[in-house]
């Protein structure tokens, strides 16, 4: 079992999933943008083992690929739906509007998943609906835009941005190209300069 982590992907999610509990131990401490941040690095990890894994297709032993997909969507799980369901409920103070849009993000986002899981891209490699992968970085996003609105408005903004994100993940009317080649490379680069710059926001807030 754990012999399946000496495959390239496969180390690679085991490594996003150890940021995403920093991640999501920094925001149920009060670090939100500092749990964001080392959760874009989850999310950045996520394109990559998806890279590697079509790379070494041909050294993968029988049966890692497959414990290799299930991983990876345990991975999408946490960092696409459990972390920010939570931090919208955070950052809402447990209102009623953060608590709705949390309950249609979940839901969405294990619809989404399971669909994808058995039905995967389709033939022009684009998944259908809106990948529950945008939604760390819609956080990021969020935050860094934070200093732009009032107090009362942010938490509003935040739920009303993730439940629209909850129909855009289980709508088929939409198809959204996979972020592969050099898209992960961009991606990558992207996901560590808003980190950067949520730890330097998170610094100015203290």
């Amino acid at each position: 079992m754990i012999g399946h982590l000496r495959d390239y992907a496969n180390a690679i999610t085991a490594l996003a999933f150890l940021f995403a509990v920093v991640g999501l131990y920094l925001a149920l401490n009060g670090r939100i943008e500092l749990g964001v941040a080392a959760m874009l690095w989850t999310w950045f990890l996520d394109h990559w083992d998806g890279h590697v894994a079509r790379k070494t297709s041909h050294l993968r032993r029988p049966g890692v690929a497959d414990f290799g997909k299930s991983f990876d969507g345990f991975a999408d799980f946490i960092h696409g739906v459990v972390f920010p369901a939570a931090v919208i409920i955070l950052i809402g103070q447990g209102s009623v509007l953060s608590l709705i849009a949390s309950l249609l993000l979940v839901l969405a986002g294990a619809i989404r998943l399971s669909y994808f899981e058995n039905v995967g891209l389709t033939a022009d490699a684009r998944f259908v609906g809106l990948p529950v992968s945008y939604d760390t970085p819609l956080l990021a996003i969020l935050l860094l835009a934070q200093p732009f609105m009032t107090s009362d408005m942010f938490p509003a903004v935040v739920a009303s941005a993730f439940i629209f994100f909850a129909i855009m993940h289980v709508t088929t009317a939409i198809r959204v190209p996979a972020i592969r080649g050099a898209a992960v490379a961009i991606a990558t680069v992207g996901a560590i300069a808003a980190s950067i710059a949520l730890v330097m926001q998170e610094n100015i807030g203290t």
